[in-house]
């Protein structure tokens, strides 16, 4: 393995976050005290970030570790939690025929709001098989015209990582203005790893941050939710950034709308990466880009339980059963075209009975229209001590063995045929995107050029420039924008009122201004460090066995600890 960085441990004395469960306030919105320091309150532009001073993602068909693991292990497939959550999600619709989420634990605001899936966790996933000397390498695939670099909120996740994780001293070396020139030849240190196997996988999960107080491992995933005026309207997010979170409970401008989101959005893909790094769960930090309202600790479990129910262990089972039957879909998809790559698309649509799975050869010189492409479907039942029980039922098994009987097969329709079913499918893959309020329609493939939030070079052939994607705002994305204003407003009235005030830190007093700063914010006290410092991870991350299938049958049993 080569080598790489320790594991993180959270800074600025916000470990006691994973202990006391709810949201914890960065400043207390009735005293103003604050819960830690002020320093992290404004967040610095996602420019002035030296993205370059990191690895950053590393996919996971240039990952020689990785597939040399998969060569070691005698595997076929190897991927990250990246491209393969959305696949196992799809797979979870299917399982579960769209099981609603639980939302009880809310206030009266949201009695009446859906419990469904949102449509953007809906959406179909892509992925690229890429093959090479026996093994796929599995990476999330873009369409031509889709381009994740242009989304802000990828690159606020890494800066913010770093933000919650370093100390100032060590985060302003990471600062265009502050750091050093990179020397020749330097070249950042890989980010730890863990790596799980099943029977025809190597899965690789990123180790985000350790806590050994935590339950098993002690890690966890540290991730960084931007408000809901954000995310409804991502090319505004300037704007956009005045929204303010208010209150614990409520509609709007608060954090339970934000975890009402994230149950519906987010906490899918969430339990099945925390589970291939065999995590304990995740910390939340809910921010608008410019500044961060607070903080929340969300175990595994109350992951589990919004999603799937209170039965003791359904996580793991489904969890357990999504991989299996992952396994031999791409077995399947790998034999339309064998020994090539290959390019899929998973999506199960609403009620949830057949999973569609279009597959095409990724290396094609011919007319994209003619690219040569199949189509497989997918069903199942499910069985409980050897009778056929609905979805619903075997969800709420306790004891039974649980058996899943899966049928995976090649639609017999025309090569046209199917060619109209993808256009459908790439449908309902795209997504519009609203401008700015400053940016007519007419330069929008300007403005869109110019989209370029970690000064990286594009990586071989440019995206391509879709006009029909772009419309200016709705009435919806105007009431958000509407509350952006209104919540700038109240922030500034709010700022002039504590002007002059000293700035009180629980358990620390009076806030000192010192001369280190960032992007006009100063730096914390000295003595506010972390509770504790976890020791560094060992340089090779354990490998987790999972269950193997037989057959077209399997059992689920809990998943393995690893040995550390």
């Amino acid at each position: 393995m080569s080598e790489h960085l320790p594991v993180a441990t959270l800074a600025h004395g916000l470990d006691r976050i994973l202990f006391n469960p709810g949201v914890h306030w960065l400043r207390d919105p009735r005293s103003h005290v604050y819960n830690f320091t002020p320093w992290l309150e404004r967040i610095p532009k996602v420019n002035d970030f030296a993205f370059e001073r990191l690895t950053g993602f590393i996919k996971s068909s240039r990952d020689e570790d990785l597939r040399a693991l998969a060569r070691q292990e005698d595997k076929l497939f190897a991927g990250s939690t990246s491209s393969l959550s959305g696949m196992l999600s799809h797979i979870y619709f299917l399982l579960s025929e769209y099981k609603e989420v639980d939302c009880t634990v809310l206030s009266q605001h949201f009695r009446n709001e859906s419990t469904g899936f949102t449509a953007g966790q809906r959406m179909p996933a892509m992925v690229m098989l890429n093959y090479k000397d026996g093994i796929y390498a599995i990476d999330s695939h873009s369409a031509e015209w889709d381009d994740p670099d242009k989304n802000v909120l990828t690159w606020m996740g890494t800066l913010l990582e770093n933000f919650l994780t370093k100390p100032p001293e060590e985060f302003k070396n990471f600062m265009r203005i502050e750091s050093e020139p990179i020397q020749p030849g330097e070249k950042p240190m890989r980010e730890a790893f863990r790596f799980a196997k099943s029977d025809k996988f190597v899965m690789r999960s990123q180790l985000d941050c350790q806590d050994d107080r935590l339950p098993g491992t002690g890690v966890f995933d540290i991730k960084t939710r931007a408000c809901v005026s954000i995310r409804m309207d991502i090319l505004n997010y300037e704007e956009n950034s005045g929204y303010f979170i208010r209150s614990q409970y409520g509609m709007f401008e608060s954090f339970e709308r934000e975890y009402y989101d994230l149950i519906r959005s987010a906490f899918l893909k969430y339990t099945f990466q925390v589970r291939i790094g065999n995590m304990d769960g995740v910390m939340v930090a809910y921010h608008n880009t410019d500044r961060i309202f607070g903080f929340q600790y969300i175990s595994r479990d109350e992951m589990d339980e919004r999603l799937f129910g209170s039965t003791p262990g359904i996580g793991d089972k489904i969890f357990n059963h999504s991989i299996k039957l992952l396994e031999a879909i791409l077995e399947e998809a790998a034999k339309c075209y064998p020994e090539q790559s290959v390019i899929c698309g998973f999506e199960t649509r609403l009620p949830g009975k057949v999973l569609d799975v279009f597959v095409q050869p990724a290396d094609w010189t011919g007319d994209e229209d003619q690219r040569p492409i199949m189509k497989l479907a997918v069903t199942l039942d499910h069985e409980l001590n050897g009778t056929v029980v609905r979805a619903s039922t075997a969800l709420k098994s306790t004891n039974e063995e649980w058996k899943i009987n899966y049928q995976i097969y090649r639609v017999k329709l025309s090569e046209d045929e199917i060619r109209s079913d993808y256009k459908m499918f790439l449908q309902h893959k795209k997504r519009t995107l609203v401008l700015p309020s400053d940016i007519p329609l007419e330069k929008a493939e300007e403005f869109w050029a110019s989209l370029n939030f970690g000064n990286k070079l594009p990586e071989g052939q440019a995206k391509l420039f879709r006009p029909e994607a772009f419309s200016l705002a709705t009435s919806s994305v105007e009431k958000y924008r509407e509350l952006a204003r209104e919540g700038r407003l109240f922030s500034s009235q709010l700022e002039a009122s504590l002007a002059g005030r000293a700035k009180v830190v629980l358990g620390h007093g009076v806030y000192e201004e010192e001369p280190l700063a960032l992007d006009g914010v100063s730096a914390p006290l000295s003595e506010n460090v972390p509770l504790s410092t976890p020791e560094a991870s060992p340089s090779e991350p354990p490998v987790i066995d999972l269950d193997a299938v037989v057959g077209g049958q399997y059992v689920k049993d809990d998943l393995k600890k690893p040995s550390d």
